[in-house]
């Protein structure tokens, strides 16, 4: 019998020649169309995204998320229905969030139901897995959601699909299909992908330019605030041109990538909010929340611009920052044009560096590398530092040191940071697999929190790790519990009952041999620290196993987030 050239196998030939390079899936009974395809390409020998089969779905989209990050391609999640879409989970949170191009397939159950059409409903789970309107469980975080009614129409959909992921502001869009429409036989499709290709963002208007360029050259204390422009490696290089041509200082909040070299005397650091009120003109570069407004505001009369490639955050609810002007614009295209506009130093430079300097003297930190009692967040970070070179790509994912950690770090090489972008814990452990699949020569490094590796289901993370062999080290900051809700508590009753008397009821893994877990997958080994003595030699084994490739988890304990018992 010859083999089916269904939609599903159009789609899957197709792939590779619009960037996808991966299908992240775990696999259900909508899917046997995707399998018979995924038989029949693999043996012919036939171009195809490689297979990567994972436990759990927050797997698939963390992962796929991180190569984008990576890469700028988006990839295929492939995943069973109603039921495999939920269980994606917060990881469609953090790819509408994030900006992150991805591509997510789901099945619909069946609608045929005598046998008189392949793939007809013959399981009783296909009755109960037919909701009316399946897409509504992520619509609001999808750039675009589609049902491939039309089996013929399947190459022009995933063009679309791609298009659609890949045009400014990026991210994700979900697309679904029938059983029979996924093993109906298509003619074999013409490749138009140099048809579809997505939309780019240009620059500024010239007006914009020379008001910029005035405005900044008048400025006294200009300073940047940016999140993502890091995407772009290229972004990065001409921020630090301008920042040096023009002396601005630069501020980096939740940092999604290196936007800006961290050891660059110009770099005001990662604390949100320190230099809003005395800042004269700030720039707000790819950045959602540059300043919390119920702490601080810009000054009167300083001038706010804002440049991004999505300015006014349609994705978003309630959202405020005023500002002079806005620009839906390519921010390196942006910073190219003010560096042509201005090609040498305005006057003022040295003065506008003279506050920078002061700026960062005022704000020094001291970190103490050791000390009595439990190892603490900074000390572990000042020890990971030690671990990092150019060839490094560090994943942070831990809520309470979304300040402490890249301030410590100072990443300064662009495209070796990745932070998640959004809040849906669980990210880290599994985005690793994605930036291994893309930097298969970097060093990975994961700084997660415990309760986000728990959330990251480490069972079915470290079991793709190694079964696909993709090593990274992880680095678990366990303070036994969740720390952000008992820091947020404090700051909305300081003097309340929960403070007095220690009752958050957030310790969720104290007492947990957290690094136990994945080395029960077979994919990692685990190794747990206690004392101080111990860190920085269990570091260098765990990296030491990781570069013989093996993923490693070291569970490092640190001070607990409190003293309650549950139960």
């Amino acid at each position: 019998m010859a083999d089916r050239n269904s939609a599903a196998r159009r789609l899957l030939e197709l792939c590779p020649k619009l960037g996808v390079d991966y299908v992240f899936t775990n696999l259900g009974s909508d899917h046997p169309a995707f399998i018979e395809a995924f038989a029949s390409l693999t043996a012919a020998g036939a171009p195809m995204p490689k297979v990567i089969v994972c436990p759990h779905e927050m797997t698939t989209l963390s992962a796929a998320h991180a190569y984008a990050m990576l890469t700028r391609r988006p990839q295929l999640v492939l995943v069973h229905v109603d039921v495999g879409t939920q269980n994606l989970g917060c990881s469609v949170h953090n790819a509408a969030r994030g900006r992150i191009p991805a591509l997510i397939v789901a099945g619909l159950s069946p609608v045929t139901a005598t046998g008189e059409r392949v793939g007809a409903r013959n399981e009783f789970i296909h009755f109960t897995q037919d909701v009316p309107r399946q897409q509504e469980i992520v619509s609001q975080y999808m750039k675009w959601c589609y049902e491939l009614r039309a089996a013929e129409t399947v190459a022009d959909v995933l063009a679309r699909g791609v298009q659609i992921a890949t045009s400014p502001p990026e991210g994700p869009v979900y697309i679904t299909g029938a059983r029979e429409v996924w093993d109906v036989e298509v003619p074999e499709t013409v490749n138009t992908a140099m048809q579809w290709r997505p939309t780019r963002l240009a620059g500024l208007p010239g007006d914009a330019v020379s008001e910029l360029c005035t405005a900044l050259a008048a400025s006294s204390r200009p300073l940047v605030i940016t999140t993502y422009l890091g995407r772009h490696p290229d972004a990065v290089n001409r921020l630090t041109a301008l920042s040096e041509r023009f002396g601005i200082g630069v501020c980096e909040v939740t940092p999604q990538y290196v936007n800006f070299p961290g050891d660059h005397p110009h770099h005001l650091g990662y604390r949100r909010n320190r230099y809003v009120a005395e800042a004269d003109l700030i720039l707000m570069l790819d950045v959602d929340v540059p300043w919390i407004p119920s702490k601080v505001a810009p000054a009167h009369d300083a001038k706010v611009f804002h440049i991004d490639a999505d300015p006014i955050k349609l994705g978003l609810g309630a959202w405020h920052f005023p500002a002079l002007a806005r620009y839906q614009a390519d921010t390196g295209v942006a910073l190219e044009q003010l560096l042509e506009a201005q090609s040498t130093p305005p006057s003022g430079r040295d003065a506008r560096r003279t506050w920078i300097a002061d700026a960062r003297r005022r704000a020094q930190e001291s970190v103490s590398a050791a000390g009595s009692g439990p190892i603490t967040s900074e000390e572990l970070t000042l020890a990971v530092r030690d671990l990092i070179d150019d060839r490094t790509v560090v994943i942070v994912e831990e809520p309470s040191g979304s300040e402490s950690i890249p301030s410590i770090l100072r990443m300064r090489t662009p495209g070796n940071y990745c932070g998640m972008g959004g809040a849906g814990l669980g990210w880290g452990i599994n985005a690793a697999i994605g930036a291994k699949l893309a930097r298969p020569d970097a060093t990975v490094i994961t700084l997660t929190g415990d309760g986000c590796y728990l959330f990251g289901v480490p069972s079915s993370a470290y079991w793709v790790a190694g079964t696909y062999r993709t090593p990274h080290l992880t680095i678990i900051y366990n303070n036994g519990g969740w720390h952000s809700p008992r820091l947020s508590t404090g700051w909305v009753h300081p003097d309340g009952a929960a403070t007095r008397h220690d009752a958050f009821w957030v310790t969720i893994g104290k007492g947990a041999r957290l690094a136990d877990l994945a080395a029960a997958t077979g994919g990692a080994d685990a190794f747990r620290v206690t004392d101080r003595q111990d860190l920085r030699p269990v570091l260098d084994r765990a990296l030491a196993t990781v570069r013989s490739g093996r993923s490693a988890v070291v569970d490092v304990l640190l001070n607990s987030v409190s003293e309650q018992v549950l139960g």
